[in-house]
């Protein structure tokens, strides 16, 4: 019976960095639940291999880089003309150049934070996503980020810069 609570038929659900890792089981897992799956990676051919794992049940898969306002755009509007709405957004995408800091380049910092804290942002921003869900009263934002931000590491040390902004960012957002 509260398997049955956890069903998510007829719901829409979008995962960035959705090719692979936690961002794959993530999708299948919304899956597996009953949810309308759009898998999105900045690499097409990696959505499609999950989206294909999810087949069955007509998934959707996207090429998008999060970083670029147009792309998460373009994606919320693919999502919405295939299936009418968001409900579960599960921003997942991020990368980890894993450079000592004292070697980290501005163009690495710049590349980290574009895309695990300015696309999560952008994903959650009332222009995408997050507009749909407050215009119909139901939304699911689900954010995911590393545990390298309790690691003593000097190759995390930008990283975990980003990490903190992003727990800040998201307290701010739920309150």
């Amino acid at each position: 019976r509260i398997l049955e609570r956890l069903r998510l038929d007829g719901r829409v659900a979008y995962v960035t960095g959705g090719g692979q890792g936690i961002g794959r089981a993530f999708a299948h897992a919304l899956g597996e639940a009953g949810a309308k799956v759009a898998v999105v990676d900045l690499v097409l051919a990696k959505a499609e291999a999950v989206a294909c794992e999810l087949s069955l049940k007509g998934n959707l898969a996207l090429a998008a880089d999060v970083s670029k306002p147009e792309d998460v755009q373009s994606m919320v509007d693919a999502i919405v003309a295939r299936w009418g709405t968001v409900h579960i957004a599960c921003n997942n995408a991020g990368i980890n150049l894993n450079s000592a800091s004292e070697e980290t380049s501005l163009e690495e910092w710049d590349k980290t934070f574009n895309v695990n804290l300015r696309g999560l942002f952008l994903c959650c921003q009332v222009s995408a996503a997050g507009r749909i869900m407050l215009n119909q009263g139901y939304g699911k934002i689900i954010n995911t980020a590393s545990m390298a931000i309790v690691l003593q590491n000097p190759y995390f040390n930008y990283y975990r810069c980003y990490l903190n902004q992003l727990n800040l960012y998201w307290e701010g957002v739920n309150h």
